[in-house]
């Protein structure tokens, strides 16, 4: 798109209207079969044994833990060039009123990539994180194992980088350039930071959000580089007191690969409430980041990364609720689409409300790609 990026700002709902008729060149041609759905997706089991140092609850032992998402999806090109999709994510395991992770149509063609549904903002999709082979440790399910006695979870920067400010896949628009120098920008359009809903905008939560997405990726030489920003923000909804602010949220983050070794980090600073805004006793307000290097050999690889997050948490409480973790990982390819992988972490969550809890936790598991 030969535009600037910052013409998103006021007029969202045209600008998904132009990039439509853009996309949709004169006399397209029909295909010959309909769009036919595949199966693809990820599948992982998890075994480990954490040890957690508590007085709130026995929290340690073995277990078994499942987590993946069936993608059903498919792409049809028509003879002008002009390529039409779907997918639709089920989750694995039973998730409540979660069971679908994500649903959405794209189109694209050399122009760039329209996308419409339930799915991640520009700045969470583009962005890069700090290396890890193993069970991960940006926004990730440590606190599955280890558990985390504060109110600060990945919506916010005290475990992710990567920006979601409680949007929860919320139905949005999507719009991404090609890529070209090795630069690529996108913008999301969030009517109402609300899923699994058709009811039209009250503003009874967070609405009107904008995002902006952007990353470099080049090679030069035998070194690649991956560079990335992010930005998002939405209205606070009316009627909420003092204690409520507009969701806002910036993040950075780079990876830098030379003979089998990369390096690379991220950070994050956000502001907002949990419910959509809704929940003026608790806040998002905090930063984030990580750092790692993960070296790969053969169909081998290890890492080591480390995270360490602050969040204002309950606001009628003095000072942040605070967490560090610490993962050493390593995985290797059985064979195509099938890696075994196996993490061990430390990890301290303490709440400004005093509570705390440190522990440790030893991971292995096989995840399947298909």
């Amino acid at each position: 798109m030969t535009q600037p990026i910052g013409f998103v700002w006021r007029r969202p709902v045209g600008i998904a209207a132009s990039v439509l008729a853009m996309f949709a060149v004169a006399s397209p041609a029909d295909a010959a079969e309909k769009l036919s759905l595949g199966i693809g997706g990820d599948y992982s089991q998890y075994l480990g044994y954490a040890d957690n140092d508590t007085n709130t609850g026995d929290f340690s032992g073995f277990d078994v833990k499942t987590d993946g998402t069936l993608t059903f999806g498919g792409m049809i090109t028509l003879d002008n060039g002009l390529s039409v999709g779907a997918e639709v994510g089920l989750k694995a395991q039973s998730a409540g009123n979660d069971q679908i992770d994500g649903s959405m149509l794209y189109i694209e063609n050399a122009a760039g990539r329209l996308e419409i549904g339930q799915t991640d903002t520009v700045a969470a999709l583009m962005h890069y994180s700090a290396p890890d082979v193993g069970y991960g440790i940006n926004d990730s399910d440590i606190s599955d194992w280890v558990v985390n006695l504060t109110g600060g979870d990945s919506d916010s920067a005290f475990q992710s980088t990567y920006l979601y400010l409680g949007e929860d896949q919320a139905t949005k628009i999507n719009i991404f350039t090609p890529r070209f120098a090795g630069f690529q920008f996108g913008v999301s359009y969030l009517p109402e930071f609300e899923r699994d809903s058709n009811a039209q905008p009250s503003g009874d939560i967070y609405s009107d959000g904008i995002a902006l997405g952007a990353n470099f990726v080049e090679s030069f030489g035998e070194t690649d580089v991956a560079i990335a920003v992010g930005y998002l923000f939405a209205d606070k909804p009316d009627g909420v007191g003092a204690a409520g602010s507009d969701a806002e949220g910036y993040s950075f983050g780079a990876n830098l690969t030379y003979a089998g070794f990369t390096v690379g980090g991220s950070y994050a600073n956000t502001k907002g409430n949990p419910g959509g805004g809704t929940d003026t006793a608790t806040s998002f307000d905090g930063d984030g980041f990580d750092i790692g290097v993960a070296y790969a050999f053969g169909d081998a690889s290890v890492s080591v990364s480390y995270y360490q997050g602050s969040v204002e948490d309950s606001i009628a409480i003095a000072g942040d609720s605070e967490h560090k973790t610490v993962m050493l990982s390593g995985a290797y390819e059985i064979g195509p689409g099938i890696t075994a992988l196996g993490s061990l972490f430390h990890s301290r969550f303490e709440a400004d409300s005093g509570a705390d809890n440190e522990g440790w936790a030893m991971v292995t598991g096989v995840t399947l790609e298909f």
